[in-house]
């Protein structure tokens, strides 16, 4: 049937291009494992949990809803100076449009990190996962449906077309950095820190299959760094990151600045006064969107909101509107005396 033939070939299509299908977040530095496995466990923490949320493209109706969650933690780290790994897990949801095309897939990191100077760590980081693709058709409108008047669900499509479905292996790596250089007062912290990232994802170049079409997912290349830095004698930081993506044809560059401000200082001995802090961002996403962002900080909880204003030749349809992100971080951090003591 015609339906059939253009339905094979929109797919096809889709495979052509599958090396864009990945998963993508505005609060990069809010999702570290997708970013660098690497990364895992690089902290100055306990333990470290992160929910992400994004609603993407809804000017298109029912378009992109992208779910992520993580968990990861240093281990055998009572001595930082000693070498030492880190464990998480990772797991993302993307669905969009009334077929809920999408990817689910869940990752297991882990991380060797060496400090090789009071100031400065390498690490380097493996992720293990599997993936399943998905489209349903079930709940489409077909062209025998329509009755003169709109689409009547009532009326039999005659249509065979299977649910497609497949699993594939998903292996990356990536190399880690992080420099730190600041001082640790009692009444503030005058924090410097640089972290740098370079990691590749899809190693093994899994095969996407639509139907009777087959491809190979290209890999990806990730490069990032971010870092923060207090103004000594003020309450106030500032945050740059940059990241850049390169995937088969495709390309992201999206780079910015966040100033942070804290309200209270935690308290360094017992623990019982947690830092209060606001930060206020914006980044920009190269040929795509302007990306205004807001960050608080509540004792072991950090809240994200951004959203991305569209400015790309797809905003005449758009009217400017990219799509709203949540991030939500609980993370136990080394910094008061006493609860160091009982956390180990």
């Amino acid at each position: 049937m015609k339906i059939r033939k253009s339905i094979l070939f929109i797919f096809s299509i889709c495979a052509s291009f599958s090396f864009a299908q990945d998963v993508h977040f505005s609060q990069y530095n809010e999702t570290p494992q997708l970013l660098n496995p690497g990364a895992t466990g690089v902290y100055s923490g306990y333990v470290r949990a992160i929910v992400n949320y994004k609603n993407q493209w809804a000017a298109m109706g029912n378009a992109f809803n992208t779910v992520a969650a993580s968990v990861d933690m240093p281990l055998f780290d009572k001595k930082e100076k000693n070498a030492h790994l880190g464990a998480g897990i990772n797991f993302f949801s993307d669905k969009a449009g009334d077929s809920q095309f999408g990817l689910t897939q869940a990752n297991l990191c882990l991380a060797a990190i060496l400090p090789v100077s009071r100031e400065s760590k390498f690490s380097m980081g493996l992720s293990v996962g599997g993936a399943q693709h998905k489209v349903n058709l079930a709940d489409m409108n077909w062209g025998n449906q329509y009755d003169g008047q709109g689409f009547n669900t009532a009326v039999a499509n005659y249509e065979t077309t299977p649910t497609n479905s497949f699993f594939y292996l998903d292996l990356a790596a990536g190399l880690y950095y992080e420099y730190s250089n600041g001082k640790v007062k009692f009444e503030r912290n005058e924090k410097r820190k640089l972290n740098v990232g370079v990691s590749y994802f899809h190693l093994n170049r899994p095969t996407q299959k639509y139907f009777s079409v087959s491809e190979k997912l290209y890999g990806k290349l990730v490069v990032n760094m971010s870092g923060h830095f207090d103004k000594p004698g003020t309450k106030v930081a500032f945050l740059p990151s940059a990241i850049f993506f390169q995937q088969g044809r495709a390309m992201e560059i999206t780079a910015g600045c966040a100033v942070r401000y804290r309200f209270k200082n935690d308290t360094k001995i017992t623990g019982l006064i947690s830092e209060t802090a606001l930060g206020v961002g914006l980044y920009y996403r190269h040929g795509d969107a302007i990306i205004p962002s807001v960050f608080l900080t509540m004792s072991d909880f950090s809240f994200g909101l951004s959203y991305d204003i569209n400015i790309s030749s797809y905003s005449q349809v758009s009217k400017y509107n990219g799509g709203v992100e949540i991030s939500l971080k609980y993370h136990i951090l080394k910094g008061a005396l006493f609860k160091q003591k009982n956390m180990i």
